[in-house]
């Protein structure tokens, strides 16, 4: 909980400049179409990378990606009804950005590297979304699924810096 305390302290002055949630249900619905358009982009880029990509940590990660992002889809998808459902504006503006992070993975002369660098990315920015809604989210599904992905994508971003390190 001290790591979750201190990203918050870190992130969220930054973020509360740059980015613009709608407060409530409104934010709470974008934040979770936003995510799962997020997460579905993840779930492509880990399919590509279980096969083109020969590093077993880059495949281990690629499968753990698949399973954990699966489950909060369902998830999200399972709350939306109740506030309102999926918001088709922040589903297809994040989809368009996923798009364009697959194309760029597919483009790469080396996909575990190209993996791995751009989970690094798309995790920052699952980070940022999170963070942003933590302040006016009122539903504790919503809350508690913000701190999961802080926590959990924080930590893969560690362990992927690391993989990147060993590569040089």
């Amino acid at each position: 909980m001290r790591l979750f305390t201190l990203l918050v302290a870190l992130f969220l002055p930054a973020l509360a400049q740059h980015v613009h949630t709608p407060v409530g249900d409104a934010g709470e619905r974008a934040f979770l179409s936003g995510m799962i358009a997020h997460h579905e982009g993840a779930l492509e880029m880990a399919r590509y990378a279980l096969e083109k990509a020969k590093d077993r940590e880059v495949r281990a990660w690629a499968e753990a990606i698949l399973k954990e992002q699966e489950r909060e889809i369902a998830l999200m998808r399972s709350w939306l009804p109740s506030l309102g459902g999926l918001d088709q504006a922040a589903y297809a503006a994040m989809g368009k950005e996923m798009a364009a992070m697959l194309q760029e993975l597919k483009r790469a002369k080396d996909p575990d590297r190209a993996f791995v660098e751009l989970m690094l990315l798309h995790h920052k920015g699952a980070v940022e979304m999170a963070l942003a809604v933590l302040p006016t989210a009122k539903d504790r599904r919503v809350l508690d699924l913000a701190r999961d992905i802080i926590l959990a994508q924080a930590k893969e971003m560690h362990a992927f810096r690391l993989w990147l390190l060993r590569q040089r």
